[in-house]
């Protein structure tokens, strides 16, 4: 299922630089240490496996190294076949922003083990003074389903879970919090081989089983039809929720991430073209133009959410772009750094 946006809401923000400061657990122990003050270090072993931030959140060593990034031109035919069961109007074009598969080298970072949950951007929004989320969400009359603007999910109960993930974000938002974090937002790639946890070319972050194993994550359940009695599910599965689940709920990928497939898409930090892949760079890729930035250009989205159960959005590969100033009750996000 391709992920349409055809609304746009655009909240002004200020950006708000702080010194990075990162509490690094290493054997038990704490150590509070600057950005600046942290030592370069020749191998990803020798850095501490995780990191914990100054907004609190648990960062994990994603090891240097390649990958396969992408998706195989020989497997579109079979995708849509599969998706043809959810959308009868998936097309192969639908994947071509996927290939070529190409390989990619991208040198060690850090990842949040989680999404940002509403309680750490509460944080933020109290020593920045940015406004609380709002943006778009749902509306649900009998099996009627549509947008509503100036949703605030912070008063919405299905939403406002201290340990749910912050949705009505958009790019500037989620980069600000990340620059007071003293991190920034995952490039795409970092993203991929963060999500694949260290399976090479599996079509989801879990593997290549479809329907997903028991525990995989938060997507279109047994559930989620409970409340929207009309729509689509995985048959089957249940994972508990009908909206956004707590992070961490489900069980983690290879490289100790959670929900790196549903609960909400995640912000990017590079541009989205479609076509970018057949000229991306083999070491560390940022997006096309990723120098000098266009704010109004689409921003990469990944990973899919709560409502979704197609082969398409779920899948580790899928790519989305989505406008920079849209808040949608589905996008949220996670840091990297380092």
């Amino acid at each position: 299922m391709k992920l349409k946006r055809n609304l746009a809401i655009v909240l002004s923000i200020s950006t708000v630089l702080l010194c990075s400061v990162f509490t690094l657990r290493i054997n038990g122990s704490s150590q509070e240490k600057t950005t600046e003050g942290v030592k370069k270090m020749t191998n990803a072993s020798d850095k501490p496996k995780e990191i914990i931030g100054k907004d609190g959140a648990k960062m994990v060593l994603i090891p240097a190294g390649e990958f396969q990034m992408g998706t195989d031109s020989a497997e579109m035919p079979e995708l849509v076949k599969l998706s043809k069961r959810f959308e009868a109007t998936a097309e192969a074009s639908w994947i071509e922003d996927e290939t070529p598969r190409h390989t990619v080298y991208v040198d060690a970072f850090y990842m949040d083990a989680c999404e940002v949950t509403n309680a750490q951007y509460k944080k933020f929004v109290q020593a920045t003074g940015c406004k609380e989320p709002e943006g778009i969400g749902l509306v649900v009359e009998g099996d009627k389903v549509s947008d509503k603007f100036g949703f605030k999910p912070w008063q919405d109960k299905n939403y406002n879970g201290d340990n749910q993930p912050v949705v009505c974000v958009s790019w500037e938002n989620a980069k600000a919090y990340a620059e007071w974090a003293g991190k920034r937002l995952p490039t795409e790639a970092e993203w991929e081989k963060a999500g694949r946890g260290g399976l090479a070319v599996k079509r989801y972050a879990w593997g290549d089983e479809c329907p997903p194993p028991k525990n995989s994550g938060n997507f279109a359940d047994e559930t989620t039809k409970k409340a929207f009695p009309s729509w689509l599910i995985i048959n089957g599965y249940d994972d508990g929720y009908a909206y956004t689940a707590p992070v961490g709920s489900y069980k983690p990928n290879g490289y100790g991430l959670y929900d790196m497939a549903g609960n909400v898409w995640e912000w990017c930090a590079d541009c989205y073209d479609n076509k970018y892949y057949a000229d991306s760079p083999k070491q560390n890729p940022k997006g096309p133009d990723s120098k000098a930035p266009d704010p109004e250009e689409t921003r990469v989205i990944r990973g899919g959410c709560w409502y979704n159960l197609d082969t398409f959005d779920l899948r580790v590969s899928k790519r989305s772009g989505n406008d920079p100033a849209m808040m949608y009750y589905d996008v949220g996000f996670r840091c990297a750094g380092l």
